[in-house]
């Protein structure tokens, strides 16, 4: 198993555990933890193209608002 599957798995359940506590570390943590997974796991790929895609869209609707 390569490093990055390993830490990948290691920080997904240490991710989950912290969103009912501390959400702004626990949202970073599994999303850290997925881009590692999305090497071997198209789940991983899939949910990590989802969170780019939604990203984009929010910086473009402040950037819409910005100029307007």
């Amino acid at each position: 198993m390569s490093k990055k599957l390993l830490a990948g798995f290691i920080l997904l359940p240490i991710g989950i555990v912290l969103i009912p506590i501390l959400p702004e570390f626990g949202i970073p943590l599994i999303l850290l933890s997925t881009r590692f997974l999305q090497e071997k796991y198209s789940w991983a790929r899939r949910l990590n193209l989802w969170v780019e895609a939604r990203f984009n869209a929010i910086k473009a609707s402040f950037r819409n608002r910005r100029d307007n």
